[in-house]
């Protein structure tokens, strides 16, 4: 199953909103993906968390990319 494009949109806008890189929005898009098509292994979703969490930049840090 597609992710629904406008939930897409919606998670663009927030994640530019929010003065995040593009890349986090390409990140929790691909894991939201691979959510809803059910088969991610559990090492799978660890990793796909990890990227997310790398991919937040935290104000007064520098970029991890």
């Amino acid at each position: 199953m597609a992710l629904d494009s406008a939930l897409a949109a919606a998670l663009r806008e927030a994640v530019e909103e929010s003065g995040q890189p593009r890349a986090l929005s390409l990140r929790l898009e691909a894991w939201l993906q691979a959510m809803t098509e059910g088969d991610d292994a559990q090492e799978d979703q660890a990793q796909r968390y990890e990227d997310v969490r790398e991919a937040v930049q935290v104000e007064g840090q520098p970029s991890a990319n």
